[in-house]
């Protein structure tokens, strides 16, 4: 399948995962990625990740029984915001999951328009 750069959500969501995950591998890992692949699921996406080969595989614990959680979000296009998982295989990020809180997420990411991201705390 032919690569794709990420959309601005996407970047926005991979580089708070990384500036907090305090994981040097991680972040090399995020900074170049790509998309293969986004599956929507009407409340959701899953964006399958190719990463350079090259780069470090990932030691922490969520790389290998993750998946490790990212930001929730809002946005006016989604009622209740929603949250983010980042999956791995192999020590490598692999999928990034995106899901609504409610019945609905757009397939078009731009559609999102302005949006926040937070820890959900």
């Amino acid at each position: 399948m032919r690569a794709q750069p990420l959309t601005d959500f996407e970047v926005a969501v991979l580089e708070w995962i990384a500036a907090g995950s305090g994981d040097s591998a991680l972040r090399e890992q995020l900074v170049l990625a790509q998309v293969t692949e986004r599956k929507y699921t009407v409340k959701g996406c899953y964006s399958t990740l190719l990463v350079a080969i090259d780069t470090p595989v990932s030691t922490a614990t969520y790389a290998s029984h993750g998946p490790l959680s990212g930001p929730c979000f809002e946005s006016k296009a989604v009622e209740h915001g929603g949250g983010t998982l980042l999956w791995f295989k192999a020590g490598r990020a692999d999928c990034l999951e995106i899901y609504a809180h409610g019945d609905y997420f757009p397939a078009d990411h731009s559609e999102l328009g302005e949006f926040r991201l937070s820890s959900g705390a």
